[in-house]
């Protein structure tokens, strides 16, 4: 064996010893003889059992690694983060800032092209906007196009993070095997689309903890639950019958599920209860402040998901978090014009060198009030491009006889007045 495979056995063993065991290999089918690629493949066997941070320390050693870094463990970890409510709210409230935005095809001279921006409103665009922006919190996504027929993208798979070593540009077929057989992602760039935002790592790496942290918490706020919030009765007794000890469980376990005992008359058992009624402050502020240290890692701020004091305050809070939107939204914006474009114009979309993608806010105008500025643009002689109608009023204009018979003049003046 080899001191590469050596250093990377070990890695795995390090992180398996800290953090539990992998999971089962699956079995591998070797195509290397023939000329098929298998994509439809990469198997991955999740690790279910609850982290601690000791399997944060150690997955963080192996992804940092300079010369073998191993993804698997930590993306694990990412997972079980973000069962979390709190965390699971604020990205998607930060994602969905986004991916609600009107998608435009814009040319040369900033002017809007309506035919070529029904290109890209589709439901697969909107996933990979999806994609990019979970690749903020994760380090990165792959998207596989799997099916494109007659000049449109059909059908899109992701491909599990725990494959994928940015670094060395790899997919494997085993995330829990670096040293296994794995292709260069970068060879088939018009359909396994990688996409990295800003670091390879992700800001769940600062924000998985937290989450540790508050399980804890929900869990010894239980315990406590159990002890000192529900009173235990107890029963005495002068018979000291089996039969009798057995009928006397057997009638307090069908009073409830709460905690019970059976002692003889001579037995003396102290209750010691709480004298503090607010004693689980202790885990609810806990709880708490997780929730906004979650809510600032996230959002930059906490009163968009959290309680706040006054409307001068949420008005700031609002201001820092559409700051963050608007970082986010030039941030996809640059990958879909310098990345994603130039592999659309590959797979044959018609979305000339020179035109770019825009952001924008979907417009609030009533349709009503709309259609009072269309008439008054018609009154004056301007002409609405057919695009421009089918798109703003979601109709279908008949292009072979466009108008009716009557007067086009009159019948419009009327239909927008």
């Amino acid at each position: 064996m080899s001191s590469k495979n050596k250093q990377i056995k070990n890695q795995l063993q390090l992180a398996a010893n800290a953090s539990g065991r992998y999971a089962k290999q699956p079995p591998l089918t070797d195509t290397r003889e023939s000329d098929k690629l298998e994509i439809d493949y990469f198997h991955l066997y999740e690790s279910l059992y609850r982290k601690e941070i000791t399997d944060w320390q150690n997955s963080r050693t192996i992804r940092y690694d300079p010369f073998n870094p191993v993804t698997y463990p930590i993306q694990q970890l990412y997972k079980d983060a973000m069962l979390d409510n709190h965390l699971q709210g604020a990205i998607n409230q930060r994602i969905l800032r986004v991916k609600n935005k009107k998608f435009v095809v814009k040319d040369e001279n900033e002017n809007e092209d309506f035919k070529r921006s029904k290109l890209i409103n589709k439901k697969w665009f909107r996933h990979f906007i999806q994609k990019a922006m979970e690749s903020k919190f994760y380090g990165y996504s792959m998207v596989f196009i799997e099916e494109f027929e007659a000049g449109q993208i059909k059908k899109t798979k992701d491909i599990n993070r725990e494959n994928i070593i940015p670094e060395k540009g790899l997919l494997l077929k085993d995330a829990y095997n670096p040293s296994g057989i794995a292709i260069q992602y970068g060879d088939f760039s018009n359909f396994l689309i990688y996409i990295q935002l800003d670091n390879a790592v992700g800001i769940l790496e600062r924000i998985a903890p937290m989450t540790i942290f508050k399980r804890h918490s929900w869990a010894s706020w239980d315990d406590f639950e159990q002890i000192f919030g529900v009173p235990i009765r107890i029963a005495r007794t002068m018979i000291n019958t089996e039969k009798h000890k057995n009928d006397l469980q057997q009638w307090l376990s069908t009073m409830g599920k709460k905690s019970y005992a059976i002692f003889d008359k001579q037995t003396d058992v102290e209750i010691k209860e709480n004298s503090k009624t607010d004693s689980f402050n202790v885990f609810d502020k806990k709880i708490e402040r997780i929730n906004k240290e979650i809510s600032k890692g996230v959002n930059g701020q906490t009163m968009t998901m959290d309680d706040g004091s006054s409307h001068s305050q949420a008005e700031v809070h609002l201001e820092v978090f559409q700051d963050v939107t608007d970082a986010d939204i030039m941030d996809v914006q640059d990958w879909i014009n310098d990345d994603f474009l130039p592999v659309l114009r590959n797979l044959g979309y018609d979305i000339p060198e020179g035109y770019t993608v825009e952001l924008i806010d979907k417009k609030k105008t009533k349709p009503s009030d709309k259609i009072k500025v269309d008439g008054e643009l018609l009154k004056n002689g301007y002409n609405l491009d057919n695009d421009y109608i089918e798109s703003t009023y979601d109709v279908i204009l008949d292009k072979e006889t466009p108008r009716s018979e009557r007067s086009p003049q009159k019948e419009s003046l009327s239909f927008f007045d």
